[in-house]
């Protein structure tokens, strides 16, 4: 309908095309004056489509989940536990993205970040806790994001839509200005197109692949280490220098109160001068 209108313009009216399909490119999604709201509205028809087809498709939508746990746990060996984890990784198509070690003096702690499948979450969640010797802590979350996957897929498929509609009006353009303002605004979709994929892809991962943030550790077997004393011999060597040393301290100590020698002495001449 908008080709058609466009054309029966005539050469009499050659910039009016191009004035209207700028104003258009420029606010797509705006109120335009009645010549150019038939390319709004043909630019528009196909988000509507997009957004219909949606609807059904919202119908047979499942929920989406994203899983979470945190899972503590004392060990007998941590060698031995992840050896064993690794079993239980590789039988639930599991995988660590992250892991870190602490050594302290008490205790040796490892931290997992584990990503595994979902339907495989409840399984590998459970064979954990066996290996404990004691289970600290354990904490299961889930945020039901079906909302936002079905609001991120309706925007990706209008964007689409409107990008395929800019393309055709880019194959028209009879104008370097035309050709300019459709490429700008198909750049600012594309960038929105990009922008949503990525947000679905995220989300995606998030629900096929469920995360449990786990740490084992091993308490360490307590042993005594009795201080090193010296021998009788050194113990009184090391007495004989503590005392030379104390009396080399007195000394420099008396001598420091020079001054206070010295007043006291000049008080007690004067006085007995007088009492003379």
């Amino acid at each position: 309908m908008s080709i058609l209108i466009l054309s029966s313009c005539g050469p009499t009216n050659t910039n009016g095309y191009n004035e209207q399909a700028i104003d258009n490119l420029e606010a797509p999604m705006t109120e335009q004056a009645p010549r150019s709201e038939n390319m709004k509205l043909s630019a528009d028809s196909y988000s509507g489509r997009a957004m219909t087809t949606s609807n059904f498709a919202e119908q047979d939508q499942t929920s989406k989940i994203i899983t979470t746990a945190n899972l503590n746990i004392e060990v007998v060996s941590l060698e031995k536990f992840e050896a064993s984890l690794s079993e239980l990784l590789s039988k639930y198509k599991a995988n660590v993205t992250n892991q870190s070690r602490n050594d302290s003096d008490r205790r040796l702690d490892a931290y997992f970040t584990i990503r595994v499948p979902q339907d495989q979450f409840n399984n590998l969640f459970d064979d954990l806790k066996p290996f404990a010797k004691k289970i600290e802590h354990q904490s299961l979350n889930q945020q039901d994001v079906t909302e936002q996957f079905i609001d991120v897929e309706t925007r990706l498929k209008n964007r689409k839509a409107l990008e395929e509609r800019y393309l055709e009006l880019l194959k028209k353009a009879d104008n370097v200005n035309d050709m300019l303002n459709i490429e700008r605004q198909l750049n600012q979709v594309r960038s929105e197109i990009e922008s949503q994929e990525g947000r679905l892809k995220y989300l995606n991962d998030q629900v096929d692949m469920s995360t449990i943030q786990l740490n084992a550790y091993e308490v360490k077997p307590y042993v005594y280490e009795p201080e090193n004393q010296d021998n009788f011999g050194q113990r009184i060597l090391k007495s004989l220098a503590n005392g030379w040393a104390g009396l080399i301290n007195g000394v420099m100590w008396i001598i420091g109160l020079w001054p206070l020698i010295l007043v006291i002495g000049l008080i007690i001449l004067v006085v007995k001068k007088r009492k003379a």
